[in-house]
């Protein structure tokens, strides 16, 4: 059975409040008061009850952040890395679990935390659950890039068509006038994006070549198709899709981007050491961080906003002007 603070009182041989302030060196304590509770704590192997202490003071030092499937990939692992960082330097602690395969056993774990944490942020939500049955929890919600935009919750959501279309822009400006959107309905908020690129340039063709998801193989599958439509850009819905197609390309002697121009979205790290370097439209990772600091530090009262931010294009050389590249010898070659 664990230790409790009265049992350290107990061992130290002061009271429960004298133990309670000498563990958090806080408050009035004589120095040998204070390194005997400390040694009657050692000795006893005592963890504090964060939860017990946190629904007493009101308050929670801790953070809870619930992961999904994009915690696996680079942007999703600098936006927890970022999280954790903003919180630490606050002060804060972070507690991190997965997003589980039903709404029910969500619930569990949010019981689970229920006044261990006060605020809850969701870096994945599934579409099909209902948020609003959140609202019966004693806790805060924020959604990250995936909010059910519901009122009574701050939802910080990502501007991808502005990017997207920012990008598709460049390529244009390179002198592409055939572009594909190599895109996998796993994709959020890419289409718009490309498709209000393109439509106010009537003299550009576009095609979209679907894939079955988002990853280097699927970016490298799609190049046999590229190469049958003679296209002369592509923007990928990610970066590893993106440098997937970079393999292939090498592979089949393209040019990029005089044969073929390229970006993606994600603004991975390899975007700045591919050959060429790859053009990429960057998440707003630190304004969602600072912002989520504000709210999790701010007044408890503060009413809940939805809020976008915008993205930002990387320009680099796989979007270059296509004209001061040497073409391949054998493009359009199948």
């Amino acid at each position: 059975m664990a230790a409790t603070l009265k049992d350290v009182a107990e061992k130290a041989g002061v009271s429960i409040r004298t133990a309670g302030r000498a563990l958090r060196g806080a408050g009035p304590v004589r120095g040998e008061v204070a390194e005997r509770v400390l040694a009657a704590a050692r000795a006893l192997r005592y963890v504090p009850n964060a939860a017990a202490r946190s629904l007493k003071q009101r308050s929670s030092r801790i953070v809870g952040v619930v992961t999904g499937s994009i915690g696996g990939t680079e942007a999703g692992q600098r936006r927890m890395r970022m999280l954790e960082e903003a919180f630490r330097i606050r002060g804060l602690h972070t507690l991190v679990g997965a997003l589980p395969g039903t709404f029910g056993e969500l619930e569990n774990l949010l019981r689970e935390w229920n006044g261990l944490v006060s605020h809850v942020i969701f870096l994945s939500w599934p579409a099909p659950w209902d948020a609003a049955k959140l609202r019966g929890y004693p806790l805060r919600f924020l959604f990250l890039d995936c909010g059910p935009g519901l009122e009574g919750f701050d939802n910080l959501l990502i501007d991808r068509p502005s990017g997207i279309r920012a990008a598709v822009h460049e390529l244009i400006h390179a002198g592409a006038r055939r572009i594909a959107h190599v895109s996998s309905p796993a994709a959020v908020g890419r289409h718009s994006g490309f498709h209000a690129a393109v439509e106010a340039n009537p003299a550009v063709e576009t095609f979209t070549i679907e894939t079955e998801g988002l990853d280097f193989r699927h970016g490298y599958q799609a190049g046999p198709k590229l190469r049958q439509l003679g296209i002369d850009a592509a923007f990928f819905d990610t970066d590893r899709m993106a440098l997937g197609f970079y393999r292939y390309a090498h592979e089949h002697g393209i040019a990029i981007p005089s044969d073929i121009a390229v970006a993606g979205f994600d603004d991975d790290s390899a975007c700045a050491y591919a050959i060429p370097t790859l053009t990429s439209v960057a998440h707003p990772d630190r304004e969602a961080v600072d912002r989520i600091a504000a709210i999790v530090t701010g007044p408890a009262e503060a009413p809940a906003k939805t809020e976008i931010l915008p993205t930002r294009l990387v320009s680099r050389e796989s979007s270059a002007n296509r004209i001061s590249y040497p073409k391949s010898p054998n493009k359009g070659d199948v």
